[in-house]
């Protein structure tokens, strides 16, 4: 019988070609008209250590990476005992005859695959085991290798000999499997006139930020978030654009800081050790009100923690990380597809409000390929800050103005000049340290947020408005919710889910009206201390259950639905 969808897991040893398997097998769903959706965890060390790459294609639309994996694909024996304990009731395995050994109970759904021998026989090397491995899985799920062997050929058109070898090996994977040929069979995708493109959170981001109109772009390399750099670097320069790869995370800030004040429209890209390393400059760019972004792609921490894990444990930084009190806004994307708006929003709240702006993103998210909509960038709305052109008179750089925003003077604009200045200052950018200075200053500088909080912020909602079963929670687990709200809402369920994406200033009062009427409220979250649900606590009227780990995973559609069913209980 065809399955809508397929979970299918890759797992070895770094070096094996598991990532590069799933990435084909990924690529190849999308070409064939297939939904995606991916999660990979990989070592932190430069050779060497578990890796497991699984997708998850299916022919509508796809929330989650799935719990339970109909094909598991073992490289190695660590692969089995790793991850055995994740297969299906009538999952298949897949493994290497030689490298692998299957308990006696799973043998009747478990197939030896020649992977090292074959790749050996055809190229002589063992380089091509995972198209090997390619083939046996495109066998099992009854796929067309059309696609992979057009990915194959474009890869490898400058090396004589290399595609056709790795087009044999992936040929004779498929015979290995012909026994189970058919036996997890896709069911074919449905024709769709919409415009699909793959891609993964950090190049959702950094298409978003050139649609935004990125000027400078500084950055240091950090897992998971190096390749916003990368892309940008090979992308950027073609817009007009700049970027630096500078020599740490604070020398990266200051230089966006700097191209800011300028008149650029700027951003840096890090993970939360390289946040810690900017607190310090990111209370300086709110003090001295210059727009910035960003973006911090989350790990598991603390310390140098899990490098390649995911992780939502910067909640807290993001919000109050820094000396004293200075305001920055925080936004959290849902999905690969809201990485695109949520960073046009990023740089236009940075512009309009002349503040630091945190893109809160994680490592499941960054690097998570997933077919989605293509962003109509027709739609994008470029917001421009208030220059010394705006003011009328003399011009007060921070002056007291109604909105609490004032016009910002570009270098070179006639009668624009002042200092940017840290310390305390009055509306004319002088230093200033009386009492009713500094409560002014603060309170213009928190005040301008206020439209945020009021309705200016996009959220992110599924199911009933006012649910008895009410989810809250921020960033990539809105996927996993979605999938089983819907779950729920078939089986009559009066359940919904509230995802604020702007989570400083938080919205207070949207969240209040949307757990009226709950008799539970769960909300879930990657982390150790359930910081979402201790801010909830802090600032709204309605008691909640947190459901916060920190294994590293991010959570699945079966995960939270059992939550859900448990409150129905």
């Amino acid at each position: 019988m065809e399955r809508n969808s397929v979970v299918i897991r890759l797992a070895g040893e770094s070096g094996e070609g598991v990532i590069s398997s799933g990435d084909i097998l990924t690529q190849a769903a999308a070409r064939g008209g297939y939904y995606t959706q991916t999660f990979r965890t990989y070592p932190a060390e430069i050779k060497g250590g578990p890796c497991m790459y699984q997708v998850r294609m299916g022919a509508e639309r796809i929330y989650s990476h799935g719990r339970h994996v109909d094909l598991l694909v073992c490289f190695n024996q660590e692969a089995w005992d790793l991850h055995h304990d994740a297969l299906a009731d009538d999952g298949v395995i897949l493994y290497d005859s030689i490298a692998v050994e299957i308990p006696d109970e799973y043998r009747d759904r478990a197939r030896p695959v020649r992977m090292e021998q074959l790749a050996k026989e055809i190229g002589g090397s063992s380089r091509a085991k995972n198209m090997v491995a390619v083939g046996a899985v495109s066998g099992v799920i009854n796929f067309d290798t059309t696609p992979i062997q057009e990915l194959v050929l474009r890869r490898y058109a400058h090396k004589t000999g290399v595609a056709d070898a790795n087009i044999a090996a992936l040929n004779a994977g498929a015979d290995e499997a012909d026994d189970l040929r058919g036996s997890r069979a896709i069911a074919a995708p449905v024709e769709v006139q919409e415009d699909r493109v793959l891609m993964s959170g950090n190049q959702a981001i950094a298409l978003g930020a050139v649609a935004a109109g990125l000027d400078y772009f500084g950055g240091y390399p950090i897992t998971p978030a190096s390749d916003i750099l990368e892309w940008l670097s090979a992308k950027l320069p073609a817009t007009g654009g700049i970027t630096i790869q500078c020599e740490d995370e604070i020398a990266s800030l200051a230089s966006v800081i700097g191209a800011s004040y300028a008149g650029a429209k700027a951003a840096t890209a890090t993970s939360g050790p390289g946040l810690s390393l900017m607190s310090e400059l990111l209370g300086y760019a709110g003090t001295a009100e210059i727009p910035c972004v960003i973006i911090d792609a989350q790990r598991g921490g603390p310390s140098t923690g899990l490098p390649t894990k995911t992780e939502q444990s910067d909640l807290n930084h993001a919000l109050y990380g820094g000396h004293g009190e200075a305001p920055r806004v925080v936004i959290a994307p849902t999905s690969v597809e809201d990485c695109f708006w949520a960073t046009v929003d990023a740089f236009n709240y940075a512009e309009k409000y002349q503040v630091p702006v945190i893109i809160l993103t994680d490592q499941g998210l960054a690097t998570r390929m997933e077919v989605i909509h293509r962003p109509d960038t027709s739609k994008v709305e470029r917001v421009e800050r208030k220059t010394r052109k705006d003011a009328a008179g003399e011009y007060r750089r921070y002056e007291l103005t109604a909105d609490s925003v004032s016009p910002m003077g570009i270098p070179g604009e006639e009668g624009g000049q002042y200092v940017a200045t840290g310390i305390e200052h009055d509306e004319v950018g002088h230093p200033a340290y009386t009492p009713a200075n500094h409560v002014a200053m603060q309170t213009k500088r928190w005040a301008k947020l206020a439209p945020l909080s009021n309705g200016d912020a996009r959220h992110a909602h599924v199911g009933d408005e006012r649910p008895e079963i009410a989810i809250i929670g921020f960033g990539s687990t809105f996927g996993p919710v979605q999938e089983a709200v819907l779950k729920a809402q078939a089986e009559g369920l009066s359940v919904g889910a509230f995802y604020p994406r702007v989570l400083g200033p938080l919205p207070v009062e949207s969240l209040n009206a949307f757990a009226a009427n709950a008799a539970t409220v769960l909300v879930p979250e990657v982390n150790f201390t359930g910081q979402l649900a201790r801010l909830l606590k802090a600032e709204c009227d309605f008691p909640l259950e947190s459901h916060a780990k920190c294994d590293g995973l991010p959570f699945t559609g079966e995960d939270i639905y059992e939550k859900i069913q448990e409150a129905a209980r």
